[in-house]
């Protein structure tokens, strides 16, 4: 900089002559301009040199990251204090202004990495040692905490803020007088500060001295009559002493103090409904809306109260009026796509949502919502890919990985539907649905013992679930144990009192032990409570026909029909007990009903298709499958139906193509297999890929004789006849009067010149059937075998 100022003084002295000689002043001035070319030049090498100077370009997007931070503009921050770590990894300064940062934006994991990284690089860093200890303790590390406060303290030991991490630290330890004595110097230390008589208050309320905590935070409240937090910490306390007319009166004193502030006005909601005073606590959270139209927060607690309630037809209405009020919230936007998809509104749900997307493509949340709705529109791939574009922009979207298992359980891949599900819940501990999820499907494979512990897991966080006493003593039931199994069910009536659950579950529990009366009794107190549970009403039927009382459950259900004609489960029920009274016409009726009624009934569709395979109307069978699997398209039982019933006529070829789609929907499906293989063996088909789906087949069904038979019969067909003997032979002892076993096994001894065993096995095809077309291939190759 000397060289500037003194190139400076020389232009104008140069200048100064030029005026005194005008014959010479075109040349000095020439002279002036080189030599101010010569300071822009040193100017633009040393401004160069500043910005090539990587401790100057971090200073500068630190400050950048502090002007961010201090208008509230957490993102751009974030971008700042990131780009100075680039240049710095070190930069112990930036690493706590994004801890800082990081802490604004509630991403608590994130902040405390920060933190850590903060003490590690600068150990007398004591703010940010105190922030870290705060984190330990909400994280439930409370010994972690105190070890951070005394840490503090050992360098100065009054300091205030330290103080009080210990107290609240020891308080969390059960340590009361510790944490008393700390929080009562801490008071004496600044006695002027209301934050410490909050903080002793609300220790000595945790440890029994609700007296004492009442004068703290009156105190509290003395020195800062300005202060929302004395309010409602007051107003807290109040409540929690069930002195609701003075918790009431501090919450409105809060509302006057800080009229502009959401919390109070939350407060006084949640006394109001906490007493059952409905009216006042949404007049509050409308006058909310109304009042602070500007703080989202404000605007969207009368929804949210609808939608924590389970009033989702009002939270569906609000939510709708927010989002065309406030079109640039995503957040309501989000949450009324959500409502709609539960509303099943589609096509409402999609509009919007596509909205987000196109300001935002890759919106993970935006995409997940997508992803439920090509869901229930069955588009399942689709839906896959939706969501697994969801987590690869947000890996860590617990939503995303629960859809994205209900999407591979939609495709019949159990095992990764589970992978993703219990990711859900390694990421979100409390994502209830989750483990519900995990749970239905324990339950589907009969693992009981995992249902179980599953159920445990959904008690532990979701203690008020009826779903995991509902699993917890299906799973105990079916273990043995009916004693814990009733006592479950006794704990869902007290969570839901009012409910026919209990009654419906009990009878059943009832009924599966043979006391019928009581079972009965069971069900028609749940038909009380429920009129129209088809559940009870289904119990009922089953101890009528435990009777032998076919007559009275056909009255009992036309009854209940005349009562509710619209029910396409009743006409189902009355179905199934005409086909018991062996009146096909009539059944075929009550089923039509049901599908005049929902015409994409998939139950009702499977029902009809039994009774026109049975009347022998196979044509039409075929065709009310096919229209079943339109709605219902990874329905393998109906998949297997169909390819069974396509065997039966005849149609070979359809029947493999329909085990095929099976295999590609559940490719360890062993009776698809079984009867592919079989088919493939008969029909000239490759013997070596019919003898990998026999096997398959034999895994998923090693007490059946049929999949050992055709096992037997693949291993014929390779050559393996040695291979093939023993196995047919215990299919033959399984099922002695088996004609297709016995001559499967006779070709074998034949092959393997065993001519006496061969013979017996022939004959005893012909006897068990002389006129059978199996009968007539023993005869043929029993006088191939006298001929040898």
């Amino acid at each position: 900089m000397a060289a500037l100022r003194g190139a400076k003084l020389h232009s104008n002295v140069i200048v100064e002559k030029s005026i005194s000689n005008r014959a010479d002043s075109r040349l000095l001035l020439r002279a002036a301009y080189r030599a101010v070319g010569t300071v822009l030049l040193s100017l633009l090498f040393v401004c160069g040199g500043c910005h090539r100077d990587p401790n100057v370009r971090k200073q500068k997007f630190l400050a950048q990251g502090n002007q961010s931070f201090d208008q509230a503009k957490y993102a751009e921050a974030l971008i700042y204090y990131g780009r100075a770590l680039q240049l710095d990894p070190r930069f112990a300064e930036a690493h706590y202004k994004l801890a800082q940062t990081h802490l604004k934006m509630n991403s608590w994991a994130s902040a405390f990495g920060e933190l850590q990284r903060t003490v590690e690089l600068q150990p007398n860093n004591w703010q940010a040692e105190l922030d870290l200890g705060r984190l330990e303790l909400a994280g439930g590390k409370k010994q972690d905490a105190k070890n951070a406060a005394l840490l503090v303290l050992r360098n100065n030991a009054k300091d205030f803020d330290a103080l009080i991490l210990l107290s609240e630290a020891d308080a969390a330890l059960g340590n009361w007088q510790d944490a008393l004595s700390e929080a009562s110097d801490a008071a004496a230390l600044a006695p002027e500060r209301a934050t410490a008589y909050l903080n002793f208050g609300q220790i000595q309320l945790r440890s029994g001295k609700p007296q004492d905590a009442e004068s703290s935070f009156k105190k509290a409240q003395a020195l800062e009559p300005k202060s929302v937090v004395a309010y409602l910490t007051l107003g807290s306390f109040y409540q929690h002493e069930k002195k609701w007319s003075d918790a009431v009166k501090e919450f409105q004193a809060a509302i006057q103090v800080a009229p502009s502030d959401s919390v109070p006005r939350a407060a006084l909601a949640g006394l109001y409904f906490s007493q059952g005073q409905v009216s006042q606590a949404e007049q509050v959270l409308t006058n909310a809306k109304n009042e602070l139209g500007s703080d989202p927060v404000a605007y969207r607690m009368l929804g949210d109260s609808y939608l924590a309630r389970g009033q989702m037809d009002k939270a569906v209405s609000e939510f709708g009026a927010l989002s065309a009020k406030y079109p640039e919230d995503v957040v309501v936007r989000k949450t009324y796509s959500q409502l709609l998809i539960l509303n099943n509104r589609l096509d409402d749900a999609s509009q919007l949502v596509e909205g987000i997307l196109k300001k935002t493509p890759l919106d993970a949340e935006a995409l997940v919502l997508k992803g439920q709705i090509q869901l229930r529109q069955h588009k399942v791939d689709d839906a896959v890919s939706t969501l697994q574009a969801a987590l690869k922009s947000s890996p860590n979207n617990a939503m995303g990985h629960y859809q994205l298992g209900l999407a591979f359980a939609d495709k019949g891949n159990t095992q990764r539907a589970e992978g993703e599900w219990r990711e859900a819940v390694r990421l979100r501990p409390a994502s209830s649905e989750a483990w519900i999820a995990l749970a239905a499907a324990a339950a589907q494979r009969s693992d009981w013992r995992t249902l179980e512990d599953l159920s445990d897991q959904i008690r532990i966080h979701s203690p008020n679930s009826v779903e995991a006493y509902l699993y917890h003593a299906t799973a105990r039931l079916n273990q043995g144990d009916a004693a814990t199994a009733e006592a479950d069910l006794i704990h869902l009536q007290e969570l839901a009192p009012q409910s026919a659950l209990y009654y419906i579950k009990m009878g059943e529990l009832r009924l599966s032990q043979r006391r019928q009366a009581e079972a009965e009794t069971l069900f028609r107190q749940a038909l009380t409570r429920a009129p129209d549970s088809f559940e009870a009403i289904r119990g009922l039927v089953q101890i009528d026909l435990a009777k032998n009382k076919l007559d009275d459950a056909l009255k009992f259900v036309h009854d209940q029909i005349a009562r509710s004609p619209n029910s396409p489960g009743l006409f189902l029920l009355q179905a199934e007990l005409q086909m018991r009274e062996k009146q096909p016409s009539l059944a075929e009726d009550s089923v039509n009903r049901a599908l005049d009624l929902d015409k994409n009934n998939v139950a009702a569709l499977d029902l009809l298709a039994q009774l026109q395979t049975a009347s022998g109307h196979s044509d039409k069978a075929i065709a009310t499958y096919q229209r079943a699997i339109e709605f219902s398209p990874r329905d393998i039982r109906l998949q297997m139906d169909l390819g069974s019933l396509y065997e039966s006529t005849g149609n070979w070829q359809q029947a493999q193509s329909t085990y095929k789609k099976v295999l590609a929907i559940q490719p360890e499906n062993a009776l698809a297999s079984n009867n592919l293989a079989y088919l493939m063996l008969e029909h000239g088909g490759s013997p070596n890929v019919a003898l990998t789906l026999a096997q398959t087949a034999r895994k998923g069904l090693p007490n059946l004789p049929n999949s050992a038979d055709t096992l037997g019969w693949a291993y014929y067909n390779n050559g393996a006849y040695s291979v093939a003997a023993p196995i047919f032979e215990e299919a033959v002892k399984k099922v002695p009067n088996n004609q297709t076993y016995h001559l499967h096994l006779a070709l074998t001894y034949g092959k393997l010149n065993d001519s006496a065993r061969a013979r017996a096995e022939f004959e005893k095809v012909i006897t068990l059937d002389p006129n059978s077309a199996v009968a007539t291939q023993a005869k043929q190759a029993l006088g191939s075998l006298k001929g040898t």
